[in-house]
């Protein structure tokens, strides 16, 4: 590859375009009045580092609940974006947490609201959801009962499908799990919420502390600004190694991280803790490197599965194969809950962040 030419790309004063997709259902109150209270604090974050003034930031957003008869009130509800900070504060404010029905809720609806509304031409476009459960249709057995819709949204509204298209369109997709509900509650949540945002060159950020939730928000959108800069540096000189020397994502990631941290290339980066101990117990026993590095691989192949799968019949089709069920509950059996502390950091550009700009730069339109 060729060789970076400086340490840093620098950015240039653009436009920012941010949608929330926010669990508007039982429980999700403190999260929706956190983020409407500290909107002034998110969008401060954003506009110091000077790359943006405070016309090129917009919020919209998407409040989701269910299908009936789950929930009879609404599906979605959509507010335009806009750039006035104090106008999205009004319509966080006009939300309230409540019904829900089911474990599962409509994220699929609400995804697919996300992915037509009116995005800027020339924008990082990021999607940031908020939630505590799953969509309709991941896993559909006694592992997850009591799903309204066992075989996903009625409206055929597919997560993997809609993700799949943000990701050629240029739509980042961010998930904020809202732990530990999320996992108690769906065993495999987060090995699909990895994936499904893998999908869009995201992430998926565990969220067990309130007050850290606008720092989620505004350090993932920042690191989303930030690769979509190499993206542009980038993309055809990935996609031109794609084709002539036909060789794989990961091995590009390789060839490119190595170039990069050679030259000192910095990318803004989200550091949350992470809510989980890598050495859990299971039954008051402490568990064995063996066991952890099995249960660490198995939840690394349902990630890529749901990375990978066309939809979720697929998807969950081969989760069923691997037995998840075990290794979920063994994972889970330590769940940490305590302070958790999060902040924005420029650092040596990481692997992971080369690997979603090389992802980014393949699936993207020509």
């Amino acid at each position: 590859m060729s060789t970076p030419t400086s340490n840093e790309v620098h950015r240039t004063n653009a436009s920012l375009d941010i949608m929330f997709l926010q669990d508007a259902t039982e429980n999700q109150q403190p999260y929706i009045d956190t983020a409407r209270n500290e909107i002034n604090q998110i969008s401060n974050t954003l506009l110091s580092g000077e790359n943006f003034a405070p016309e090129d930031i917009r919020f919209g957003l998407v409040a989701f609940r269910d299908h009936p008869p789950e929930e009879d009130s609404f599906v979605i509800q959509e507010y335009p974006f806009t750039s006035d900070v104090a106008s999205f504060a009004s319509d966080l404010a006009s939300l309230k947490a409540e019904g829900g029905g089911d474990l599962p809720d409509c994220q699929g609806d609400a995804l697919a609201a996300a992915y037509k509304a009116d995005w800027r031409d020339g924008a990082t476009k990021v999607v940031v959801l908020v939630t505590d459960s799953l969509p309709h249709g991941v896993i559909n057995d006694d592992r997850n009962d009591g799903d309204g819709f066992p075989l996903g949204c009625p409206l055929q509204n597919d997560p993997l499908r809609i993700a799949k298209s943000m990701g050629i369109a240029g739509i980042t997709l961010h998930v904020i799990a809202c732990e530990p509900t999320l996992s108690n509650d769906h065993k495999g949540g987060r090995d699909f919420y990895q994936g499904l945002a893998k999908r869009t060159g995201g992430r998926m950020i565990d969220l067990s502390d309130m007050s850290v939730l606008p720092t989620l928000i505004a350090g993932s959108a920042l690191e989303a600004v930030d690769s979509e800069l190499y993206v542009t540096k980038h993309r055809a000189e990935v996609r031109s190694i794609a084709d002539k020397d036909n060789i794989s994502a990961k091995d590009i990631s390789l060839r490119l991280h190595k170039d990069l941290v050679a030259a000192g290339v910095q990318h803004s980066t989200l550091v949350v803790d992470n809510v989980y101990h890598k050495n859990f117990e299971v039954a008051g026993v402490q568990q064995s490197t063996i066991v952890v590095d099995n249960v660490c691989e198995q939840r690394d192949q349902h990630v890529d599965t749901w990375f990978n799968a066309e939809n979720l019949g697929e998807g969950r089709k081969k989760i069923q194969q691997l037995g998840v069920d075990r290794v979920v509950e063994n994972y889970q059996a330590n769940v940490v809950v305590a302070e958790q502390s999060a902040g924005v950091e420029t650092k040596l550009i990481s692997l992971a962040q080369v690997e979603a700009v090389v992802h980014k730069c393949l699936v993207r339109e020509l």
